[in-house]
């Protein structure tokens, strides 16, 4: 009896989760849609483009064999004109208390960041949490993928919140090179 009441608890938590989990992913397909336009000011349409690591055909030669295949996603805005904005993708990095994750938003023309928001993270409330007040996010603004985006070297450190603004700013360059090298080099 008691088996039966747990795989009906079981199926009931299945059809739960699978409904639950399309709502969530929608929702957070729509945050993150409405975050392009902050970070891509003037965008009023946004495409997505979908580049693989290997059109640039680059093999690892530590490995001896071509990298992981994996599909990267570049978000294109575009105005009213139809003229393009520019792109923005979301960077990844290991902060103190887990991933935070960063859509960065890049000018067409100039190459350089137009604006960083912090879409998730875990951090410490009151100190890692700073990375996401607007000076500390204002400071990659400007930058192109040619800066160091480094923290003390082109970027200010946040006080008490070390580990955090570095894992931001990795997320930041390492993103900012890869996708710049597939929007690029894919058009």
């Amino acid at each position: 009896m008691l088996a039966v009441i747990a795989m009906i608890s079981g199926g009931i938590l299945a059809v739960v989760y699978d409904t639950t989990s399309v709502i969530i992913e929608e929702n957070q397909a729509r945050a993150l849609e409405s975050s392009i336009y902050d970070v891509l000011p003037g965008t009023t349409t946004v495409n997505i483009l979908r580049r693989s690591p290997d059109e640039l055909g680059v093999d690892d030669p530590r490995e001896m064999r071509e990298q992981e295949q994996r599909t990267t996603l570049i978000y294109q805005g575009v105005d009213d004109q139809g003229r393009v904005v520019g792109y923005a993708f979301v960077g990844e990095a290991n902060g103190y208390g887990g991933v935070i994750r960063v859509l960065v938003g890049v000018d067409q023309a100039t190459d350089q960041i137009l604006a960083i928001k912090i879409l998730d993270h875990t951090e410490t409330a009151g100190l890692g949490s700073r990375i996401e007040e607007q000076s500390f996010r204002q400071r990659f603004v400007g930058k192109t993928v040619e800066d160091p985006i480094a923290i003390n070297q082109d970027i200010d450190n946040i006080s008490g919140a070390s580990v955090s603004a570095r894992a931001v700013a990795e997320a930041v360059r390492r993103g900012f090179v890869d996708t710049s090298a597939l929007y690029r080099g894919g058009e």
